[in-house]
């Protein structure tokens, strides 16, 4: 079915017949990204060998970047049909809308636990209008790009809170599992109002809008983070068998995303400071300052819990 949806967008697209100005003209390709991650997700609910997801990614991230270059010449061509001032390279995944973050999401997810690295920095600059917004998403892709964000904010506190204090709040590994456990028991009931909700309750003999249920990004999470998921690895909306391929693939050993020196550094409240420069912690605002290397990183309260001092980027006084 999700194949026959790409090939009516792809045919389309080939007879030309919608001009740039017209909303269809990315929204046609918007829908042939989601029916091809929408693939992505039905070979892993299969039960298919992950490493054939690897071309069927390759698909969505194509169809991804088609769909923001629609979007960026549907603006152009709005904003001469209009005389509008329009941002030119805005990302058409919303990070405002709960189905379209999931979304961003999931490219960079299933590219992380693919050890697609290359694909997860193009996702992150297809999605520049967005980035430095949700503490969460970059946390994601830190590993992946030069440009560390110091943002403190994040949107969708359902569901996504619990996930967010896995990596910021957690000052234990037990805790850290509680965290999980919790963000997993309330992921499903979050996406009501979804295209994608109670799928399953959707199937004749010609469609079915089951795509399995997913939670990619706690995944990623556990394997960025070396987060144990033995108490929650049999979740039914935990991915673990993309977790153990990607633990067992080495994945994060091929992002080699940038220089080493731009790799953000961590350090713990109450930790030596590793290295002498600037830190800042999104434990509290305006919190950037200097340490000496074997300062003794302060604790700040704050409603994040545990006080994590990350290395800036910018090492200008």
């Amino acid at each position: 079915m999700e194949v026959a949806n790409i090939d009516s967008k792809k045919s389309a697209i080939q007879e030309g017949h919608i001009p740039s100005s017209d909303t269809a003209y990315t929204a046609v390709r918007g829908g042939a990204f989601k029916s091809a991650l929408k693939l992505v997700r039905l070979h892993y609910t299969a039960g298919q060998n992950i490493e054939s997801l690897h071309s069927l990614y390759s698909e969505a991230m194509n169809w991804f970047e088609a769909w923001h270059k629609s979007e960026h010449e549907f603006a152009i061509a709005l904003a001469q049909e209009t005389g509008q001032d329009l941002q030119l390279d805005a990302t058409p995944c919303e990070f405002e809308d709960l189905y379209h973050f999931q979304l961003a999401l999931d490219v960079v997810s299933i590219g992380i636990l693919l050890g697609e690295a290359d694909k997860v920095r193009s996702a992150a600059k297809l999605m520049s209008s967005s980035r430095h917004t949700d503490m969460l998403f970059e946390s994601l892709i830190e590993r992946y790009v030069p440009d560390t964000s110091q943002t403190e904010e994040f949107f969708h506190e359902v569901p996504y809170g619990p996930l967010v204090d896995v990596i910021y709040t957690a000052q234990t590994a037990v805790e850290a599992s509680a965290y999980m456990l919790e963000y997993l028991n309330g992921w499903y009931s979050a996406f009501k109002e979804t295209p994608w909700y109670n799928g399953h309750l959707e199937q004749t003999d010609e469609y079915s809008n089951y795509e399995g249920y997913w939670a990619f990004e706690a995944a990623a999470v556990c394997v960025l983070y070396g987060i144990d998921d033995t108490s929650f690895r049999d979740h039914l909306v935990y991915p673990k068998d993309l977790a153990d391929w990607a633990r067992a693939n080495h994945v994060l050993d091929r992002v080699n995303a940038v220089n080493p020196s731009d790799i953000r550094l961590r350090c713990e409240a109450g930790q030596p400071c590793p290295q002498a420069g600037y830190w800042f912690t999104p434990a509290k605002a305006d919190s950037r300052r200097a340490f000496k290397q074997g300062d003794i990183m302060p604790a700040v309260d704050s409603a994040y819990g545990a006080t994590i001092w990350q290395w800036d980027a910018d090492q200008q006084k």
